[in-house]
């Protein structure tokens, strides 16, 4: 008897517990909201104001798997509070911003200052430090109001364009805290990829722009050199490209090299890993910062060969192939170097490496750190080392 009243008493402890847990009250249906993926950043036509463009997904129900479209809207104003309260005044879902991964930043803001409007997304709290940063060649509205051959929302293209970066390692992956973190090391100027759109026929682009909107595509390419929030100058292609190899930040690459020892011949490859490793030391009294490289390249493509050679010469031309790669190597990080000391901007952070190896002596240098960049000596030697070269007996170009 005594021991079903212990029993009961447990039973009714636990329902009462049940009674008390929160469980899903609050939850809402995925079509109640409107997550937000991407945010565009330009100069409004009033003194003082921006253009703030917002791009929410919309999932949809339907018979079969369930469609997201995008509703994209542009407000100006003078804060992003306010771009916030007037956008949940005509969208009929709830905003879920947690969600935003993606902020394009148009040219015109970017040559302000948006440094405000970055305040804002890293003192919210439900903004993710995460999120990726990138310039807009001309209008950030006029990218997030593209339409895409494939139907895709521009922000939610961006991203994974940007999460696939490392397969070709051509442009650099800047997310909001790593550009915090840059901007607060006042030697090391920070650098945004650039967004740009392509039409039919552009830098050897030919594609089918369908229907009557001419709908176009998306690219990545470049880099904008910014200095106190501000942006002061852009890299090209190949300038870009030696950025990255100087900031160790290579994970595969495709490489051409042409006319190797004379023979006419054109060789391409994929990088297959490399490492980039820098000294900052005394040279004869004068203090400099060496780069060396070291990148292993695989063979995938050899053009204009029309005969079989005999083994040692295939040998020989492979050392002349890894000495054509490790040239083309160096004329990009040459190219990044030279607009580095023409600039006066430190985007390679050379400063914060010689504050790092060498606190003494940056503390001698750092206030006119600006003026010292031209001057400051810097070497690169580059190694390079082919694989799975092949026989020329295995070219079907030979007879």
């Amino acid at each position: 008897m005594k021991g079903n009243k212990s029993l009961i008493g447990v039973i009714l402890l636990l329902i009462g517990c049940i009674l008390f847990l929160t469980g899903c009250w609050g939850k809402r249906e995925v079509e109640e909201l409107a997550p937000l993926m991407g945010v565009g950043i330009d100069l409004g036509q009033k003194p003082g104001t921006y253009l703030i463009t917002q791009q929410f997904a919309i999932p949809t129900k339907g018979a079969g798997a369930p469609e997201i479209k995008d509703w994209t809207v542009s407000i100006e104003a003078s804060s992003a509070r306010e771009v916030t309260e007037k956008v949940s005044l005509i969208l009929n879902r709830i905003p879920f911003m947690g969600s935003l991964m993606v902020i394009v930043i148009g040219e015109d803001a970017a040559r302000a200052n948006f440094n405000d409007l970055l305040d804002f997304t890293q003192r919210y709290s439900k903004f993710r430090r995460t999120m990726y940063l990138t310039l807009a060649k001309g209008k950030a509205q006029d990218i997030l109001t593209l339409k895409l051959r494939k139907g895709e929302i521009p922000a939610m293209f961006i991203k994974s364009n940007i999460e696939t970066a490392d397969d070709f390692s051509t442009f650099p992956t800047v997310r909001l805290g790593h550009y915090l973190t840059v901007l607060g090391d006042k030697s090391t100027a920070p650098i945004l990829p650039i967004v740009e759109s392509i039409k039919p026929g552009e830098e050897g682009y030919e594609y089918q722009a369908k229907g009557s909107d001419g709908a176009q595509e998306v690219r990545i390419q470049g880099a904008g050199v910014l200095k106190g929030g501000h942006l002061v100058d852009s890299l090209t292609d190949e300038e870009t490209k030696g950025y990255m190899w100087l900031d160790d930040d290579v994970i595969n690459r495709y490489l051409s090299t042409a006319n190797v020892a004379k023979s006419n011949l054109t060789f391409a490859g994929q990088v297959l890993n490399s490492k980039t490793k820098y000294k900052v030391l005394s040279n004869n009294g004068t203090m400099e910062i060496q780069y060396h490289i070291e990148s292993s390249i695989g063979l995938d493509e050899v053009m204009g060969l029309k005969e079989q050679l005999p083994e040692t010469e295939w040998v020989d031309l492979m050392k002349g192939v890894e000495t054509s790669f490790a040239k083309a190597i160096q004329k990009e990080c040459e190219l990044s170097i030279k607009k580095e000391k023409e600039s006066g901007l430190d985007f390679l952070g050379i400063g914060r490496h010689i504050e790092q190896r060498q606190p003494a002596y940056w503390k001698t240098i750092k206030d006119q750190w600006e003026q010292k960049i031209a001057d400051f000596p810097v070497s690169i030697d580059v190694q390079v080392t082919v694989h799975h070269t092949g026989m020329s007996s295995s070219s079907a170009a030979t007879n």
